[in-house]
């Protein structure tokens, strides 16, 4: 198993719900999240209008890929209480298969992870017996201001 949390993706007037990896092996500077290609295309992010290509290491090697900065709002969806939500960057990368969170993300967010194997955490002021359970890899689901340019873009 591994540890997901539910979130919110918000950029204009789309939104999308679904369950992202926590990754601690993705280190970065910055808050940077990775999405599919698909989710980049449900908020309005492909083709790539605004933003640039970069460089990433990854295991396979470096690849080029599209990044735009402070595009998308995370909201981590907490159910017991408000959101927590931070401003992210975007990775969109064609061969991910879900939504990624970044070190960087998760600690902004607030989260600590228990146990990677039972996809356990909490968040940092949570009381210390809270545990939350992890997030199941789930079907995206999305409002969009456009639903006629979501048709013919897809």
């Amino acid at each position: 198993m591994a540890a997901r949390v539910k979130i919110r993706l918000l950029r204009d007037d789309n939104t999308i719900t679904t369950s992202a990896l926590l990754n601690s092996g993705f280190e970065t500077y910055s808050p940077d999240i990775v999405v599919p290609l698909e989710v980049a295309k449900r908020l309005g992010l492909w083709p790539l209008i605004q933003g640039k290509i970069v460089s990433l290491e990854t295991g396979g090697g470096d690849i080029g890929v599209p990044y735009v900065e402070e595009s998308v709002v995370l909201e981590l969806y907490l159910g017991d209480r408000e959101p927590k939500r931070v401003r992210v960057n975007v990775i969109i990368d064609p061969h991910v298969r879900e939504v990624t969170i970044s070190d960087y993300v998760a600690s902004a967010l607030g989260i600590i992870l228990l146990d990677f194997k039972l996809g356990m955490w909490r968040l940092v002021d949570d009381k210390p017996d809270v545990r939350r359970e992890r997030g199941t890899r789930g079907v995206v689901k999305c409002r969009m201001k456009y639903s006629m340019y979501l048709l013919e873009t897809l």
